[in-house]
């Protein structure tokens, strides 16, 4: 099973060293964008937190795509639900799609708040958020109820199983692909054993847990 670490914007430069060389090969690591260059060149992949839509050129704070691809990193989270209140849907797929262009595999998160309607909100997030997008290969969704994170809350397991098929069903239905789905809210330790039992889950994008080397570490052994 694929395991993304979405480190946020934890840790400082002094915690990097001890936590980069001790956390297991086959996780995905997003660290922030500022501590990247620590983590290439270890036998596990390096993902970015988010890209900018733009190209090279004169937009002071932003990284666009290709100078990611060119420093080595492979995966790009977009629309995590920590950034899409200060960005709309037109903008994620703009995203999207710079993304895919440079060959980046693109980690788009969907969810919905607590209270929404669960299919008509991730329904409107997968079809504008994808918009245009011909080729698949190089797309993973990330089901992340918002309601969940750092709640230590989870759904049940038919919950999230249900969710995934839904949204299967409808990048099936409109994009005629089979798309890998993560789960994302709340994962540690003490509930990877009952969410591993998953049917149709690909893996798990896992924020504060994935922090601790140790707790990491037991996350993955226990796959």
């Amino acid at each position: 099973m694929m395991i993304v670490c979405n480190l946020k914007t934890y840790m400082t430069y002094n915690d990097i060293y001890e936590y980069r060389d001790n956390i297991p090969d086959s996780v995905v690591v997003c660290p922030t964008s500022l501590y990247i260059p620590y983590f290439l060149n270890h036998k596990y992949d390096v993902g970015i937190q988010d890209i900018s839509y733009y190209d090279l050129g004169s937009h002071t704070g932003d990284i666009c795509a290709v100078q990611a691809k060119s420093l080595g990193i492979k995966y790009v989270l977009i629309g995590h639900s920590e950034r899409r209140n200060k960005e709309t849907d037109e903008e994620i797929n703009k995203k999207i799609l710079k993304a895919l262009e440079n060959d980046l595999k693109v980690i788009l998160c969907i969810g919905e708040n607590k209270g929404e309607d669960l299919k008509n909100k991730l329904q409107y997030q997968l079809l504008n958020d994808l918009k245009g997008v011909t080729n698949f290969d190089n797309i993973i969704i990330a089901y992340e109820p918002i309601w969940c994170i750092g709640t230590g809350i989870t759904p049940t397991n038919l919950q999230i199983e249900d969710t995934i098929n839904f949204i299967q069903t409808i990048i099936y239905n409109n994009f005629k692909y089979f798309v890998k789905v993560l789960y994302g809210g709340s994962v540690d330790k003490n509930n990877i054993n009952t969410l591993k039992k998953i049917d149709n889950v690909a893996g798990f994008l896992i924020g504060k847990a994935s922090m601790d080397c140790k707790h990491l570490k037991e996350i993955v052994d226990s796959l």
